[in-house]
């Protein structure tokens, strides 16, 4: 027995032209959603990843926030690992842009020695990571449909399982059946249209600028608008980033702060241009989900028998968090997982920390895995998903890697 969500007639139901059955789908392209994709993939699931532009990448490539922070945790000590390596390391596979993490990539005694003040990040080019992780995902067999936007879902009322998804594109409309879903959507849309519980950051998001611009020949990231601020108390107004009025008026503003930015340094010539602006709206935090775990501050060095993964802040050298598998899903609702910014954590500084590349890579990874082995996610062993990331060589808690 199903009952539909957000289709309001038949006529809307009767509009679904194509229909696809898959083993997951993960919903939304960006950092976290290529992990999740690709972790499920290759723990041997049949999967597709919906992504509503035309590139992977979401704000790291579509939003130009092009620095992959820090896997370590400032102390000489990766604490990040599985794809969220990889990821870095494909980012930068054609040439960096800046930071080149080279203690870390020999084990060079004296590289060591350097860990502990060069940390594990990089800064890459948008557009090369965009292309080279749609061949990875590709080369991995998940099937990619861009331009999809979600729009109404089945769930079968009894077991409160999600059963299909409906999902629009310039052309036609899918209905998606899957045993399993993974929310990277950023904005915890998914378990929203699912009436699941949710929550909206305390502190709203500045607005931000970001561009590139060739100037005398160098190609240059332009970083207007300083996002670190957004956390703090004093800070008065910004956006929720989940009011589509609301985001359109954050990127005309966003536009004109480049367009004027730009000229003030002179007119447009063969060696002064704008090369890139954001395509999407440079949002930190708009809405996560009340999971059945929430990470907090106070979680730093706890060490959790669940654990998925483990990561620093890249606020601050010191911290090093695991990550608990329960904080990627919420209670009730059995086969759907976040991954990404809106996993389930306490307090807006804790979201600051967990909502960055590293982060979203590590927990995508781990919600890929659960979302392949299950469709029952409060009831699954969690030694099953764990038992899929060490046979990657991921080492899953902290003091494995000498950290207490």
């Amino acid at each position: 027995m199903s009952e539909q969500i957000n289709c309001k007639s038949d006529c809307v139901y009767s509009y679904i032209k194509k229909k696809r059955t898959y083993d997951v789908a993960v919903i939304g392209g960006g950092v976290a959603g290529i992990a999740a994709a690709l972790s499920a993939a290759r723990a041997g699931a049949k999967v597709v990843l919906a992504e509503s532009s035309y590139m992977l990448g979401g704000l790291a490539t579509a939003g130009l926030v092009t620095i992959y922070l820090p896997l370590c945790d400032g102390m000489g000590h990766q604490v990040s690992f599985g794809i969220a390596e990889e990821l870095l390391k494909l980012s930068i596979s054609c040439g960096a842009e800046g930071d080149y993490p080279s203690a870390w990539f020999s084990d060079d005694e004296m590289n060591v020695s350097q860990r502990k003040k060069q940390r594990y990040l990089t800064r890459f080019n948008p557009h090369v990571f965009a292309i080279l992780s749609e061949k990875l995902l590709s080369e991995n067999g998940v099937d990619i449909l861009y331009g999809a936007t979600m729009f109404g879902l089945t769930k079968n009322d009894k077991s409160d399982s999600v059963l299909s998804l409906f999902l629009t594109t310039k052309t036609d409309a899918y209905e998606i059946f899957a045993k399993s879903f993974v929310d990277c959507t950023g904005d915890a849309s998914l378990f929203y249209l699912l009436g699941g519980e949710t929550i909206l950051p305390v502190h709203k998001n500045a607005n931000a600028a970001w561009y590139y611009e060739v100037k005398d020949g160098e190609y240059l990231l332009r970083q207007i608008g300083n996002c670190s601020h957004i956390y703090d108390d004093n800070f008065i107004g910004g956006i929720s980033g989940i009011d589509g009025e609301e985001n359109s008026r954050e990127m005309i503003i966003s536009h004109e702060k480049i367009i004027n930015d730009f000229l003030k340094k002179g007119d447009v010539s063969r060696i002064h241009s704008i090369a890139t602006i954001p395509s999407i709206p440079q949002l930190r935090m708009s809405r996560m989900i009340l999971g059945k775990y929430r990470i907090s501050k106070q979680d730093d060095k706890k060490k959790f028998e669940s654990s998925v993964g483990s990561f620093g802040s890249w606020l601050e050298s010191g911290p090093a968090f695991e990550l608990p598998l329960e904080s990627l899903y919420c209670a009730g609702i059995k086969n759907v997982c976040a991954a990404g910014r809106c996993i389930s954590v306490e307090g807006d500084n804790m979201w600051d920390i967990t909502r960055v590349i590293p982060v979203c890579a590590v927990s995508g990874e781990a919600a890929g895995a659960l979302a392949a082995v299950s469709s029952d996610f409060e009831n699954t062993d969690y030694h099953i998903v764990q038992n899929v990331l060490t046979s990657r060589g991921i080492m899953l808690h902290l003091d494995e890697l000498g950290i207490v």
